[in-house]
């Protein structure tokens, strides 16, 4: 199912010796691919109930996951409920998952995969915490998720079937969920081995690191407003720092503030959004939940046009992904580079949050 390419793992030894603690591939529960589950009774993880789910193991909003087993990841949830097996319905043995990203993957992992909790558990939870919430405690677990972020990617995988395009949907998400199952014991046991699938992404998250420790990054915090403000003194973002469409690893800065908003500026190059965790459902609560930023892309075209009045500019270049989105960012969508300075954009960005933070937020996981 799997080709050669992007990056290959090792054979588990350690110094010539096999690792005793290998774990099993006989796990207590069964993975099923989304696509071949049907209405048979089973566990979703990560992800909302369909047809046959008599449980989830789920951060989702509205997901009813047994109040024993909530925590902020999924994963968390799934090594809770290998400890209380009485939490989830008797006789369920089968899981599915139907996305294909790291906190799935690592949930599905520990839950079919005998022994992986005990060898590799803390691993694994914190690597899922960097791929969903990009907050690096644990270098090995950072690359972990790296290299998961690359396998469960259809345009860096190495599953053929699904980077050629031969599979998609839920056919391919079965696919990529159980090529990351059957590679995580080797992966969490020598990351080192899977070089080729992180490279990339680690080289960008330690410029990223490595400009905020050297000053030519710099994060603000601004608390009243739950703003994180990343700038750069010399005006332009150091190179190599960018990844997955931010200008700076969002890794990088997640795990250097709190903030649940962020908003990265230079002249010409400023964009904000809001961090994942205000989507799902944290077992507490952040300290602002998400506003409705249309009306200030709104705003940010007026100030492009030239005027400060009322109306909008004829061609609009600003959007606002929209408060339901999993990462919904506020940037630049025309061509060319922004007229505005860094100093404007954040101007009208904190009159905007302002303003909406004393209405009602425009999405709340905990209703």
């Amino acid at each position: 199912m799997t080709g050669g390419r992007g990056g290959g793992f090792g054979t588990g030894r350690r110094g010539g010796r096999r690792d005793r603690r290998r774990p099993r591939p006989d796990g207590p529960f069964g993975f099923v691919a989304p696509d071949r589950v049907g209405g048979r009774p089973h566990l979703m993880v990560d992800g909302a109930p369909r047809q046959g789910t008599v449980a989830t193991l789920s951060h989702w909003p509205g997901t009813p996951t047994p109040a024993a087993l909530v925590a902020d990841l999924s994963a968390e949830s799934a090594a809770l409920a290998l400890r209380h097996r009485g939490a989830l319905p008797r006789g369920v043995g089968t899981v599915t998952v139907d996305h294909a990203d790291e906190d799935g993957a690592v949930a599905v992992a520990l839950l079919c995969t005998g022994g992986l909790a005990a060898a590799h558990g803390e691993l694994l939870v914190e690597a899922a915490r960097v791929g969903d919430f990009g907050v690096v405690r644990d270098r090995r677990a950072a690359l972990v998720a790296f290299a998961l972020g690359a396998l469960l990617d259809p345009r860096r995988t190495p599953v053929d079937e699904v980077r050629s395009g031969a599979a998609t949907g839920l056919a391919a998400t079965g696919m990529l969920v159980a090529a990351a199952v059957g590679r995580m014991a080797v992966l969490a046991d020598d990351p080192d081995a899977a070089r080729g699938l992180w490279a990339a992404e680690a080289a960008a998250y330690d410029a990223s690191v490595g400009a905020l420790g050297r000053g030519e990054l710099r994060i603000a915090e601004e608390p009243e407003r739950d703003l994180a403000v990343v700038e750069a003194p010399s005006g332009r973002w150091p190179p190599g720092v960018a990844w997955g469409g931010r200008p700076v690893h969002p890794a990088a800065v997640h795990s250097a503030t709190t903030c649940m908003r962020v908003a990265a500026a230079v002249p010409g190059d400023c964009q904000a959004w809001f961090r994942y965790e205000t989507w799902v459902r944290l077992a507490r609560p952040p300290g602002r939940l998400r506003v409705d930023l249309h009306q200030v892309a709104a705003d940010l075209d007026r100030r492009e046009a030239g005027g400060h009045g009322p109306g909008v500019a004829a061609s609009p270049r600003w959007r606002f992904d929209g408060a339901g989105a999993l990462v919904p960012a506020l940037r630049r969508s025309g061509p060319g580079p922004s007229q505005l300075g860094a100093d404007e954009f954040l101007q009208v960005l904190r009159e905007g949050l302002d303003r909406l933070d004393r209405g009602a937020p425009a999405w709340d996981p905990y209703r």
